[in-house]
């Protein structure tokens, strides 16, 4: 049987994500048709083997099943569509399938895992420009995880940034949650009018976008403020409305919601008839709703005022009881440790937002400006020279080292270090200091010894046996540091090379382009059985000749993602280009790599941190 041609592929392609993109925009129109078209686009991907169409289709699947209110469902699709996606290398769906997924949990309750994704998706969405409504998104849903946990000043402040966002950007469905959230906020501080207000910009809207789900919820929030004004019977009409849309859209989830307050106001109305048909409704409700969560611990609050209405103490007493248990546990299930560490990941990534840094962070990168060697070091030693160097955030972990050491030898090394941002920025610090020890205090010269000496340092600074680990010394034990070493000695016309997974480039003015691969082993990685003696690297001896050109770079402009499509420019792209590109004069040459980086990302924030350096000998 013969393959299909390539214009048959190409057109089934077109097909199968035309059906994702209706699939996608009919999600909250007309649910069940936007499911039968996800699940038509998932088999046809699978018999394309179109692994890309197949990702979106699950993903598709996962979101039409979580508005269906089938959280059980929705789960394995989504988790399917991240493992594909992970393999596709595909920024933008991983970010939106986190995002997904950290949405998922929170609705379910378990909000240890939706710290776990949500914090993980804004890695993946601040990347991408037209993608900033899902990181709102994203801030918001933390907003809300936040005020469930009673961080009430962490809620409020993600929030009013995911409400900044949203108004930017023009979205009104995200305006609508953020005022509704914001409602919450407000009456808490007992500031009810600017929460009435707020609530009334929030039905106009939802009325103006015309979905019966958005104008349940705020009539919901609604019914909620009234009570909070003593305003019962009022609250009971808006449940009352609400609850016929939700009877009409059939969703099962908004429709415990409202029970649950309906319960709760008949009982402050002492309508305790209609609070046990509410409570009894509850009842039928929850095996259609996958037991949402959240909401446990408030029903079982509202269970335990009945009791005790009703002259059945012993039950109040266990209902309180039950009350207080499923509290401690939701406030347990996000500990302080992961608070802070969500706290940490948005603040950063929020710095490319806000375009300002805390004083601490301005001041961190004075001291790498003073330590960290730059251009002008680098043509200290090496005439000819050019340098780039973009940072992921104020601060970087990818760094330049040069200097001259015996024989008159002329040294260049190049590092990155693990993740990116402060931590990154400070272990750099730290190695750029340990070379300065390696090269001009012990006078070491040889490329493969440098990296050994740096190796076998690095692990008796980051794990003493004296000290106890961290999650933090484990990461980098995991990933380690990147290093590029390379020794000119011009009188015999060499150039010794040692690389630690970045590889040596070499121009030839007369045959072109030679690369020179790395050991893939990196410094600081504790390798298990291995001992902590110094790791031997070998070094590789290179003749060379005057006009040569040498060149080192870190993995930044290979894993670059472009905003259309999230997709990493790669590094087969990256020795596409240098095989294309000869380096006549360096400024240009490199001043071209920036060009391509640019145009490449279209506007997207960095990825990583990125550094190349082109020397002419």
């Amino acid at each position: 049987m013969s393959s299909p041609a390539p214009v048959d592929i190409e057109k089934q392609r077109q097909a199968i994500d035309e059906l994702n993109t209706r699939a996608y925009e009919e999600r909250y129109n007309n649910t069940k048709l936007a499911l039968q078209l996800a699940m038509d686009a998932l088999s046809r991907a699978m018999d394309a083997r179109y692994p890309e169409g197949q990702a979106w289709a699950l993903r598709n699947v996962g979101i039409a099943y979580a508005i269906l209110g089938e959280f059980a469902q929705a789960e394995p699709f989504f988790q399917e569509a991240l493992a594909l996606f992970e393999r596709l290398e595909n920024m933008r769906g991983l970010g939106l399938t986190y995002s997904n997924l950290g949405t998922l949990y929170q609705q379910l309750g378990k909000l240890d895992r939706a710290i776990e994704f949500l914090s993980k998706s804004l890695r993946y969405l601040q990347l991408i420009p037209d993608l900033t409504f899902f990181y709102a998104q994203t801030l918001a849903n933390l907003a809300v995880l936040f005020e469930e946990l009673e961080q009430d000043d962490l809620s409020r402040e993600y929030q009013e940034k995911a409400l900044k966002l949203y108004e930017n950007i023009q979205a009104p469905r995200g305006i609508l949650f953020s005022l509704l959230n914001l409602t919450g906020h407000y009456q808490k501080n007992g500031k009810l009018d600017q929460a009435e207000a707020l609530v009334k910009r929030a039905l106009e809207i939802a009325s103006d976008i015309g979905e019966e789900d958005l104008v349940i919820r705020v009539l919901l929030a609604q019914a909620e403020l009234l009570n909070r004004m003593n305003r019962p019977q009022e609250a009971v009409e808006q449940l009352q409305k609400a609850e016929l849309l939700a009877t009409e859209i059939r969703n099962p989830n908004l429709l415990l919601a409202i029970q649950i307050s309906l319960a709760d106001t008949y009982l402050n109305l002492g309508l305790l008839d209609k609070a046990k048909q509410s409570l009894d409704r509850i009842e039928e409700l929850r095996p259609k709703t996958q037991g949402n969560g959240l909401s446990d611990y408030t029903l079982a609050e509202i269970r335990a005022k009945y009791a005790e209405r009703i002259g059945d103490y012993a039950e109040a007493y266990r209902q309180y009881q039950s009350y207080v248990q499923k509290r401690l546990a939701l406030q347990r299930a996000a500990t302080k440790n992961a608070l802070s560490t969500v706290e940490r990941i948005i603040r950063e990534d929020l710095l490319g937002i806000a375009q300002e840094a805390p004083p601490e962070l301005q001041v961190a990168r004075r001291i790498q400006e003073v330590i960290l060697h730059s251009q002008e070091e680098l043509r200290q030693t090496f005439a000819d020279s050019a340098l780039w160097l973009l940072p992921k955030s104020l601060v970087s972990g990818d760094f330049l080292w040069v200097g001259r050491g015996k024989d008159n030898a002329q040294i260049l090394i190049v590092g990155d270090a693990s993740g990116a941002g402060v931590s990154a920025a400070m272990l750099s610090t730290l190695a750029h200091t340990l070379l300065y020890e390696i090269v001009t205090m012990r006078g070491v010269t040889d490329p493969g010894r440098i990296l050994s000496q740096m190796h076998k340092s690095l692990l008796d600074l980051l794990y003493p046996p004296a000290k106890k680990s961290s999650p933090e010394l484990e990461a980098m034990q995991a990933e380690g540091f990147q290093m590029g070493v390379c020794v000119v000695f011009p009188s015999l016309g060499e150039v010794h090379y040692a690389g630690a997974n970045i590889p040596l480039w070499v121009f030839n003015p007369l045959v072109g382009w030679e690369s020179f691969t790395p050991d893939r082993r990196l410094l600081g990685q504790k390798m298990e059985g291995e001992e902590r003696s110094p790791r031997v690297y070998t070094s590789v001896i290179v003749p060379v000749e005057k006009q040569w050109v040498l060149v080192f770079m870190t993995d930044g402009w290979e894993r670059q993602v472009r905003a259309s499509d999230g997709k990493r420019y790669g590094r087969s792209a990256v020795r596409d280009f240098i095989m294309q590109n000869p380096p006549k004069n360096l400024q240009e040459w490199v001043l071209a790599v920036r060009q391509e980086f640019d145009n490449w990302r279209q506007g997207a924030a960095p990825t990583d941190d990125v550094l190349v350096v082109a020397v002419r000998l």
